[in-house]
């Protein structure tokens, strides 16, 4: 096995020649991993005993040898994850977003305990990581520059469409670092607020048409979205997705008129709320919706209305209470 220090070493050489990067490792061979009840791609797992493995979203086996101690994510939303789950002092490397006030929901921990930032291997390398969480959209030298050093590397999926994949993924990200107890304690509370938000639909009341959009770039939030299964968890109909939208597109005003929104909600930096709600209803075709004229815009900071983590509960709360307060 390749040491840790001889990859360092190659580091510079191997930045020159960024085409052969992905022939460091090659997917692995072998039979497949038993797919668990969890369901979705990147949550094929192994037994529960040591050592582990689990199939990532890339198709690679991953072999985790023991409970892992030093975590690094490159990541926004796998920043969040593993701080619900796993003791943050664990947590060594996170991604800079991680940083970024108004954004990060991991802010204070990650100021508190002082990670650095995964954006370099050799940074990462040089924490003594014994697991390292990728996201499915990172470039795939990341992964392949590390891997020859025998550390844990797992890419996971992280284009999260719907609540219940968001459940399934603090079960996995226990599974991965050996903190299954406190990734089910997580994933019940996550599950729990669910169940709530959908309660809250008054019987017999009629579903709100609600249109998630973003009033500075005019794009609207369709099917197989996050926000689509907020909505219809909640009670409400996106009415984007009635239309025919799928994932995130540039809407215009006509069609905004044409839909008839009862409720818009959309999200900012947490200093331009109430500019933002101002903006949106000053919109020609908001301005001829039902949610325009009883001024039913719902505006998020960013934290909130971003997450495709564990803390993405917050989000659709808010939104629930929006719609049945």
């Amino acid at each position: 096995m390749t040491s840790r220090s001889t990859v360092l070493a190659l580091f510079a050489s191997v930045a020159l020649i960024a085409g052969a990067v992905d022939r460091f490792v090659s997917p692995p061979t072998g039979p497949t991993l038993v797919e668990t009840g969890y369901g979705r791609a990147g949550t094929r797992i192994g037994g529960r005993s040591y050592p582990r493995e689990a199939v990532d979203s890339d198709g690679f086996r991953v072999r985790i040898p023991a409970p892992a101690r030093r975590i690094v994510s490159q990541y926004w939303s796998i920043d969040e994850y593993l701080y619900s789950v796993v003791p943050p002092e664990r947590v060594v490397s996170v991604s800079e977003s991680a940083f970024v006030a108004g954004v990060s929901n991991v802010l204070d921990l990650a100021r508190r305990f002082r990670p650095v930032l995964a954006g370099d291997p050799e940074r990462v390398l040089r924490q003594n990581p014994d697991l390292i969480l990728v996201s499915s959209s990172s470039r795939s030298d990341f992964a392949g520059l590390i891997r020859p050093s025998g550390i844990p590397v797992y890419r996971m999926f992280v284009d999260f469409t719907t609540l219940d994949q968001i459940e399934e993924y603090i079960r996995l990200v226990g599974y991965l670092t050996g903190e299954d107890a406190r990734a089910e304690e997580a994933a019940i509370r996550f599950h729990t607020t669910v169940e709530h938000a959908r309660s809250m639909r008054r019987p017999g009341a009629a579903a709100p048409r609600v249109l998630g959009y973003t009033g500075q770039s005019h794009y609207g939030y369709g099917a197989k979205t996050m926000f689509d299964d907020m909505v219809r968890v909640g009670g409400g109909v996106n009415v984007a997705a009635e239309h025919g939208l799928e994932g995130y597109d540039a809407i215009n005003a006509e069609q905004i008129a044409r839909w008839n929104p009862q409720w818009i909600v959309s999200g900012a930096d947490f200093n331009q709320i109430d500019a933002t709600r101002s903006r949106i209803l000053a919109d020609p075709g908001v301005a001829l919706t039902d949610a325009g004229r009883t001024g039913h815009v719902l505006v998020l900071p960013n934290n909130v209305f971003l997450p495709m983590s564990p803390y993405a509960a917050t989000r659709l709360t808010a939104i629930s209470e929006a719609l049945w307060k």
